[in-house]
């Protein structure tokens, strides 16, 4: 059996690399399709369909299995892209489509495969596409959305639309309406790329992207959760990833926005937005919509500017207690702990959360509200 399997993958091979290209891609992914989403499924049929992408899809390895030391032309990866658009366009099982687009698209691969990816999903966002929207929001779930590569991702379509074009005049803010849980994983990723203080250098949002968020989440109250509410379609007996909601993460950026010269009405209406979203996040048990310790973000940032306002303008206790920065943004963080809390919505180490909440400098609206937690542990008991 293996002889004669062995020459049969020989012979299609063969065979393909008598088609020009992009037909020998179309031929090859329809081959794809039927070695990893057939009703019998095998570690060799994996390994062929590997092969295929590689050869024949991406153009990365030659007839020998050797490595091209070359990137695709444009003209090449526009037809990729295209031939992409199409066939995942297309593909009404959502399943098959799931597992073919984390197939070519899989950990290993993504790095080198990022770029058509990203041209990919801009693409269906330009011409939009629900499908692959929803396909690539799987994608980004299954390898975690706070990941190397869904980052990489989120920074290609930035670029996209909110440096080279007008993003109130392009199909960018439509997005949320086309696919609420691809455009929640997007901005999970997102949050992860500005006012991450663990970085070398620590950005900040562009004002344009900044504007968009605010406005899909205040237009959108379920937006900041859609990814949890809605479950990726996978092949049977694969793990479903569960989506880290974008909250915590743009909370970080309106809470920390103030002393770092970032305070602008347009932090102010996010953070109104924010609370409002929270708000309306539905009761589950357990909960799953927040893990604590992302909760804690904000802590070491504003530890560091305290020390900054010590050591550096040699100001005194009273000064710094009372600096408008330092209370605003304590301000915005306890009220995000507050409404977080009383609507049940976080999960995890919640003690712990509120333990590191008292590192923080004194400010009257947090210690109300450590205050109250106290009591209602007491109560519990």
């Amino acid at each position: 059996m293996s002889g004669k399997s062995g020459a049969s993958e020989i012979s299609l091979k063969q065979s393909l690399r008598k088609i020009e290209y992009p037909s020998s891609a179309k031929d090859a992914l329809n081959k794809i399709v039927d070695l990893i989403c057939g009703r019998i499924t095998s570690i060799k049929n994996m390994d062929l369909a590997l092969d295929l992408m590689a050869e024949f899809v991406f153009l990365e390895i030659d007839r020998r299995g050797h490595k091209r030391g070359f990137p695709l032309t444009p003209l090449i990866e526009l037809q990729l892209i295209e031939l992409l658009y199409e066939y995942f366009n297309n593909m009404s099982n959502e399943s098959a489509r799931n597992t073919v687009f984390l197939s070519i698209f899989s950990g290993t691969t993504a790095i080198m495969r990022l770029g058509v990816l990203t041209k990919l999903v801009s693409v269906a966002i330009a011409i939009p596409s629900a499908t692959i929207l929803s396909s690539a929001s799987a994608w980004m779930q299954q390898l975690g959305n706070t990941s190397q590569n869904s980052c990489k991702l989120a920074e290609g379509l930035i670029q996209d639309y909110f440096y080279f074009y007008n993003p109130n005049t392009s199909s960018i803010n439509l997005v949320p309406s086309i696919s609420p849980q691809f455009t929640a994983n997007f901005l999970t990723a997102v949050t992860e790329n500005y006012f991450n203080f663990t970085k070398r250098e620590c950005i900040f949002p562009p004002k344009v992207l900044m504007e968009s968020v605010t406005t899909w989440v205040s237009e959108n109250p379920g937006l900041c959760i859609a990814a949890q509410q809605k479950q990726a379609v996978l092949p049977p007996g694969a793990i479903a990833m569960e989506a880290t909601t974008p909250i915590a993460g743009l909370l970080r950026w309106t809470v920390l926005a103030p002393i770092n010269k970032q305070d602008s009405q347009v932090y102010g209406d996010l953070h109104l937005a924010l609370l409002n979203s929270i708000i309306e996040i539905p009761k589950v048990t357990p909960p799953k919509a927040i893990y604590a310790q992302h909760l804690t973000g904000p802590i070491n940032p504003i530890l560091s500017y305290v020390n900054d306002l010590r050591n550096k303008q040699e100001l005194k206790l009273d000064q710094i207690l009372n600096e408008d920065n330092l209370q605003l943004a304590l301000d915005r963080y306890a009220q995000a702990i507050q409404v977080i809390y009383s609507v049940n919505a976080v999960y995890g180490h919640v003690d712990d959360l509120f333990h590191q909440l008292k590192l923080l400098p004194f400010n009257k609206l947090m210690s109300i509200v450590i205050s109250t937690y106290k009591k209602n542990k007491v109560i519990i008991l």
